[in-house]
């Protein structure tokens, strides 16, 4: 039942009446139940005692007639009856003899009458052929009805049978043979209506108790029911009613701690959770009203007629109110429906749908809408509204040309770029894209290098090299040997950036062939050579001095020898023996290093040691520098990790510091610096970078300089003693093997050079 219509109720269905018309009706029963056993076992008990007073009343009417029997005194036993039969409550007493007749009654009227032998009165006894002489009280009593006496009322009535005695046919008087047992009866009938009225007393007391008990106990179950069942129930559907009204806020209180109060908390319980489902709803509804109303874009409802019946602020703002209007005419400046209206799609197949649509707007610019709708429905399934939305995407129309020109630009600089360009994936080197100068720089057709590995195009020497710079996202690698399509093999120096591209990790890498520039940097490293190996002809030259000297002085020990017929002991020949030839060696070894420095060697990378660079200097130049007064000291780390590199050029490298530091020492000694000179070199390893630093006590460089020092043809000597090309030369040897150089300098303190390799991760080969 509706909680909203309880207070209409009827009585007769409320809840209370019926309990307390049940409880009543029970009442009813038991009571009537119990008051007409009760009234029954009254009545029994009261018929038992009347029962008992008839029979000895029976018996004392007997004794008092009995002398006027014996002595056949009619009239005596006449005027006894009568006098006891005129007693309040004695209906009638008789006597019978055995044949029915009445012999003698209270009432003058029935002496001599006989009785019906089935009568009730006879039938008990005489229900057979032969008569019973002795029976129960039960059995010898009667309650029948009577009118006597004005109103009708009950009477008992009880046979008392008259036994024969000796008296009665011993003496002459009686003519009763002794075998006759019986007599007669004496049928004694008292009233019972002052029992009857006791019982109807009793019987209006018990109904008078039993209504009183039903009412008070009815007023008592209404009362519990109203305390108890009523008022928790109509909280109970107070709270309802306001449940169903929305409101969630009052709590439901259980009263009892009964079934009711379970109920109730029950209730309270599900309040609770309607209440978070509704705040949970509500949020949802506004969460989604406030999209419908914010989302950026328009949205409309529409009927199967395409009429609006609803739309979003957005809408409203840009095209007004349009509640009622056609679609196509409040907001896509048509009169008739769209030709691939997206709306009716949905209305017929009942599926999502979008289209794409144009229109031209107030200011004649075409305005692009991007339509999404999907159907609404009813409970029953039946489409009844669809909702559109409408994007506008003009920018984003506009944002596609312009990407569409942006991108051909791209390519316009992409593929005309003089260096070839690579776009390949950072963790396969899967080539993903390449200009056109890669394609012709490696002799592929357009296109054919997509798909390959840029591994393909490195030598095979040189790929630990270029994997270990990409793993390292390391942005310029100098000195690659790449390789054509025929085969042909040149160098170049790599660069990469890092990013992404079409959502894979990419590398974007440049390669710019240096081969030419390689071999123009040979002949001048190679003129530099030759110009070094002059400047170091009379340090040579006294260097080899030694050992010729030491030769020729035992070649002069021999041949007197051999002349003055005196041979040497085997001893001193051995000894001499080997002295020439360690001094033959040393010459050897002076005049091949001069050659191996000399000769013109491969561009190649390897790993190559610092230190045996640095020592190979200072084998070339050592006496020089000790000519010139110039001490030296080396201070080189041992098992230092090897650098990739070129031993001839990185040798080419410090001879051009050694013999500028030579140079800046004899200046500086000129300038009235310390009579002695120092070279200083050390050699260490420090954070994945082998570290070299050269470092001279000369004349220094002024600061006005050192931002040039590194430029070609810059020389700060005099005409005819420098080309300018030594500190070039080795700054581009340097950065070619992935390495730095740094010049610190104080004029009139010295110059150091701090020179870094990165430590090759490969196996010496």
């Amino acid at each position: 039942m509706n909680p909203a219509k309880s207070k209409g109720q009827k009585l007769t269905q409320r809840l209370s009446f019926k309990l307390t018309a049940g409880v009543g009706v029970c009442l009813i029963v038991l009571t009537g139940v119990a008051a007409y056993f009760g009234i029954h076992n009254q009545e029994r008990r009261s018929i038992e005692k009347m029962l008992q007073t008839s029979t000895w009343f029976s018996d004392t009417v007997k004794r008092a007639t009995r002398y006027g029997m014996l002595k056949d005194q009619r009239e005596s036993v006449h005027h006894i009856i009568e006098a006891i039969g005129r007693q309040s409550g004695v209906q009638a007493i008789r006597v019978l003899n055995k044949k029915g007749r009445i012999m003698f009654s209270s009432r003058a009227e029935e002496i001599g009458r006989l009785v019906d032998m089935e009568s009730e009165a006879c039938y008990a006894c005489h229900f057979k052929d032969r008569p019973l002489e002795r029976l129960p009280l039960t059995q010898r009593s009667r309650i029948f009805s009577s009118s006597e006496g004005g109103a009708r009322h009950r009477v008992l009535g009880v046979i008392n049978p008259i036994y024969t005695e000796k008296v009665c046919y011993s003496d002459p008087c009686h003519v009763h043979p002794p075998e006759q047992t019986v007599l007669g009866v004496l049928d004694v009938a008292l009233s019972l209506d002052a029992v009857d009225q006791e019982l109807a007393q009793s019987t209006r007391q018990v109904l008078i108790y039993a209504a009183a008990g039903f009412v008070a106990i009815c007023m008592v179950v209404a009362l519990f029911t109203f305390y108890l069942v009523n008022r928790p129930l109509n909280s109970l559907l107070s709270a309802t009613r306001q449940i169903t009204q929305g409101d969630y806020q009052h709590p439901i209180v259980a009263r009892n701690n009964d079934e009711l109060g379970s109920l109730a908390q029950s209730f309270d319980l599900m309040r609770r959770g309607i209440k978070d489902k509704t705040d949970d709803l509500e949020q949802s509804r506004r969460q989604y009203q406030r999209l419908f109303e914010e989302v950026p874009c328009y949205i409309s409802v529409q009927d199967a007629d395409f009429k609006l019946v609803a739309h979003n602020k957005m809408f409203e703002r840009d095209f007004g109110y349009s509640i009622g209007r056609h679609c196509y005419v409040a907001y896509k400046g048509r009169t008739t429906k769209c030709p691939h209206c997206a709306v009716d799609k949905s209305f017929r197949d009942g599926r999502m749908h979008s289209a794409e649509e144009m229109v031209v707007g107030a200011d004649g610019k075409p305005i692009y809408f991007l339509n999404l709708t999907t159907p609404i429905t009813n409970k029953q399934g039946d489409i009844i509204a669809v909702m559109e939305m409408a994007t506008d995407i003009s920018d984003i129309r506009r944002l596609e040309e312009e990407l569409k020109r942006s991108e051909e630009k791209y390519r316009l600089f992409f593929n005309n770029d003089p260096n070839p360009i690579f776009v390949f994936d950072a963790d396969t080197l899967e080539i993903l894209d390449a200009n056109d100068r890669a394609a012709s720089e490696y002799q592929y057709e357009s296109g054919a290098l997509i798909g390959r590995s840029f591994l393909d195009l490195t030598h095979p020497g040189d790929r630990g090299r270029v994997r270990s710079f990409l793993d390292g996202q390391e942005a310029f690698l100098p000195s690659v040997r790449q390789v054509r399509r025929d085969g042909a093999i040149y160098f170049a120096n790599l660069r990469a950036s890092y990013g992404e591209h079409l959502g894979r990790k990419a590398v974007i890498a440049t390669t710019n062939d240096i081969t030419q520039r390689m071999q123009t940097e040979q002949q001048l490293i190679q003129a530099a050579k030759m110009a070094t190996l002059g400047e170091m002809s009379a340090g040579v030259a006294h260097e080899l001095n030694q050992p010729l000297s030491v030769i020729a002085t035992g070649s002069d020990y021999l041949r007197k020898a051999v002349n003055g017929g005196v041979l040497p002991e085997a001893a001193i020949l051995r000894e001499v023996a080997a002295e020439l030839a360690g001094q033959v060696e040393r010459a050897r070894r002076i005049i091949s290093h001069l050659r191996e420095f000399g000769r013109k060697h491969e561009v190649a990378a390897e790993n190559v040691s610092i230190n045996d660079a640095i020592n190979g200097v200072f084998a070339l130049l050592g006496q020089q520098l000790a000519v010139h007064n110039i001490q030296v000291q080396t201070e080189l780390a041992p098992d230092l990790p090897p650098v990739r590199g070129e031993l001839n050029r990185l040798e080419q490298v410090f001879i051009n510091l050694v013999m500028n530091a030579r140079d800046a020492i004899e200046e500086g000694q000129e300038g009235g610096a310390a009579a002695e000179g120092l070279i200083r070199v050390t050699s260490a390893a420090h954070n994945g970078q082998v570290v070299v630093t050269v470092s001279d006590n000369g004349c220094g460089i002024p600061a006005a300089d050192l931002d040039r020092i590194f430029e070609p043809f810059f020389t700060t000597k005099e005409v005819g003693k420098g080309t300018g090309l030594g500190l070039s030369i080795s700054y581009g040897i340097v950065r070619d093997f992935g390495g730095s150089i740094e010049v610190q300098s104080k004029p009139g303190e010295g110059t150091s050079f701090r020179l870094s390799f990165p430590a090759s991760q490969e196996e010496a080969s």
